[in-house]
């Protein structure tokens, strides 16, 4: 009917009110018949009511021969209502005009659909929307037609703000780890009508940061955290938009105290190198040098520690520095202490010797021997404990011997020198025989036996007090007999080996014994005593074990004395037999030679023939020949390396136990093993 009137409205009499209001009568004279009740939950309006109302009084109507795209309001359309119900909801669609029969479109948030003779329109969700056709859920695209309910849920999402409070392990720093949340809101997006409409919908993310200042400060106090809390640190991570790290407290870390230092006195008055070492910032050129005092002369003084100044930690607890390390003088062969230990002063004439070790400083003084001229047949061999200045050459057939260091003005021909500490030939040598630094290829051939056998000990002296708690071993005959029984008991049944061990190291110390510490002899003479020839003055476990500790201290001081770095250095070695402590330097050429070294070895000039063995590295700017020299070089370690400007034929390069033969000149080469394991010489 013409006069007919759809109206809607949030209950039935509101959308009859609307009908009124629009006939201009009172709501008596309204006729109505209700399309659709409305429906709500506790907060939202769900679905609005619809009614078809016209005037009480008779009214002539007229049909149309074809029904018009889409009414103004189309009694059976659906509609999709938004997440907030609006006050004034319109009737009309935007997209009237445009609307045909079998389309679904959105518009205002609301879903409306026309129904068509041929067609009807599908629906399809979208993420984010909870779309129930009938009560049902749909998930997929779905035929819907007017006189379908379709009810469409927009799925809002909050993530709640996060925090995190972490103390540091020092208890210096309390860390805030702040995520802040955030809501996103969802609406529909308008579309114009379709055959198949896929909702879509607008996203606004608001990010929220709910964290308080007093949560953060109470969290603190349940942690304990009561000093040096920043408020502006905490105020900052609340009103962070992204993720952030604030330190909320810090303590008041302790300063450090100064450890106590050695002043050398010597120094102040005269600039000396006491090692010659080989490294890439060494000037070759430098002269070798030693320091020298003289009797009467102070070395240097102790400048005491200084404590430190406590700090406070986040849970206003005193946190102490480190105590500083304290330093402390030891005076040995030609030296003395004075004012309480803490100067140092020289009472022999002759070189300075500091060994360092654990907070100890032990000094001594090594007195020098000067040779003026040459050392031959006629002047005899030269041996002594200190260090040898020789103003000449050491020629043909002579054997020179010195505890420390030896400097030769001239040449070194055909004869032995052997030494405790560095050598410095300043011409050359040829077909000499020289070990420098000798303690320590004796430390590598003693010190393992010398571990062996001290383990051995300790497994005797616990098999001895396990027997002890037997209640069948006769403690009389113990005290009677002594450890005699006993010891050669345990050597025919467990500790077959050890006799042999202690005859071994016995040999290699009466070999070298001008070179040993005295108490290595007193330690080797004991064991013979008690496991070769069962001395009865051996009678108690007591010396057994004090026999333990002394040997764990000498196998500590063997230990250091083995690693010092004594060091060669010569102008030219020629058919010469080395063997340093650590490193070898050559200025000039190193012809058929064969030089065996912990360290390494540097040649400034040419290396042909013989064999050199070094524990670290080689380098040389030209090495062997074309003219079918055989040169030999080797490290030991596996990430040593060789260097060369030149490699010519017939040169065995190794490293570790990788090994490869050149059979043509190679330029630049850099001898060293990858990562994959293989010898590369690039």
């Amino acid at each position: 009917m013409k006069d007919t009137i759809v109206t809607r409205g949030k209950t039935i009499q509101e959308a009859i009110q609307k009908a009124a209001n629009h006939y201009q009568v009172p709501e008596d004279e309204i006729e109505y018949e209700v399309v659709r009740t409305g429906r709500r939950n506790r907060v939202f309006i769900i679905r609005s009511a619809v009614i078809e109302a016209r005037r009480k009084t008779p009214s002539i109507e007229r049909f149309d021969a074809q029904p018009s795209a889409v009414p103004a309001a189309a009694p059976s359309a659906t509609e999709l209502v938004h997440w907030v119900e609006p006050e004034h909801i319109k009737d009309i669609s935007t997209f009237e005009e445009t609307i045909t029969e079998g389309t679904v479109w959105v518009s205002n948030n609301r879903v409306f659909c026309k129904n068509g003779t041929y067609h009807y329109a599908r629906i399809k969700p979208a993420r984010g929307v909870l779309v129930r056709l009938n009560g049902q859920v749909v998930d997929t695209t779905t035929v819907v037609s007017e006189e379908d309910v379709i009810d469409v849920e927009l799925q809002h999402e909050t993530v709640e703000p996060q925090m995190k409070l972490t103390v540091s392990e020092d208890r210096m720093h309390v860390y805030l780890d702040v995520v802040p949340g955030y809501r996103v809101m969802r609406q529909l997006k308008d579309c114009p009508p379709r055959r198949e409409l896929i909702l879509e919908v607008q996203e606004v993310k608001q990010i929220v940061n709910g964290i308080t200042e007093l949560q953060v400060l109470q969290d603190l106090k349940k942690l304990g955290v009561k000093f040096g809390i920043d408020l502006n640190e905490i105020k900052r991570a609340c009103s962070a938009q992204e993720p952030v790290t604030c330190v909320v407290a810090q303590g008041i870390k302790p300063m450090p105290g100064k450890d106590a230092e050695f002043e050398p006195t010597w120094l102040a008055r005269k600039q000396h190198k006491d090692v010659l070492s080989i490294s890439d910032k060494i000037d070759w050129r430098e002269q070798f040098s030693l320091p020298t005092v003289k009797a009467g002369e102070v070395i240097g003084r102790v400048i005491p520690a200084t404590a430190g100044v406590p700090g406070t930690n986040v849970f206003n607890q005193e946190v102490f520095p480190e105590p500083p390390k304290e330093l402390t003088l030891v005076a040995q062969r030609g030296t003395a202490l004075y004012e309480g230990g803490n100067r140092i002063v020289a009472i022999e004439s002759g070189r300075i010797v500091v060994q360092k070790r654990s907070g100890v400083l032990n000094f001594s003084v090594l007195p020098q021997y000067v040779h003026r001229g040459d050392v031959n047949m006629k002047t005899g061999n030269i041996r002594f404990h200190g260090d040898v200045y020789i103003l000449g050459n050491i020629e043909e057939g002579v054997t020179v011997e010195c505890g420390g260091n030896l400097h030769v003005t001239g040449t070194v021909a055909h004869c032995v020198v052997i030494t405790g500490g560095d050598v410095f030939i300043h011409g050359a040598a040829v077909g000499a025989n020289i070990i420098c630094g000798r303690t320590n290829f004796l430390w590598d051939t003693i010190l393992p036996t010398f571990r062996s056998i001290h383990e051995d000990l300790i497994d005797l002296i616990a098999a001895i007090k396990q027997l002890e708690m037997n209640r069948s071993f006769s403690k009389v005959d113990l005290r009677r007999h002594g450890l005699q029984p006993l010891l050669k008991l345990l050597l025919e049944v467990k500790f077959k080996d050890l006799p042999a061990r202690i005859r071994q190291i016995s040999e290699s110390i009466k070999q070298e014994k001008q070179n040993v510490d005295p108490d290595l002899e007193q330690i080797v003479d004991f064991m013979e005593k008690a496991f070769l020839y069962f001395h009865p003055l051996v009678t108690n476990l007591a010396q057994l074990e004090s026999l333990s500790d002394f040997m764990m201290s000498v196998i500590s001081s063997i230990e250091f004395d083995s690693n010092k770095r004594m060091n060669i250095k010569a102008q030219s070695l020629t058919n010469c037999v080395i063997k340093s402590g650590w490193n070898v330097a050559v200025e000039r050429f190193c012809y058929g030679s064969d030089v065996l070294c912990r360290g390494g070895m540097r040649v400034d000039g040419i290396l042909r023939g013989g064999r050199v063995e070094a524990g670290e590295f080689i380098e040389v700017n030209e090495i062997g020949s074309n003219s079918g020299a055989q040169t030999i070089v080797a490290v030991s370690r596996k990430d040593g390396y060789i260097t060369a400007e030149i490699v010519g034929m017939d040169t065995l390069i190794r490293i570790s136990n990788l090994s490869k033969r050149t059979h043509t000149m190679e330029i630049s080469v850099r001898a060293h093993i990858d990562s994959e394991g293989n010898l590369k010489l690039s």
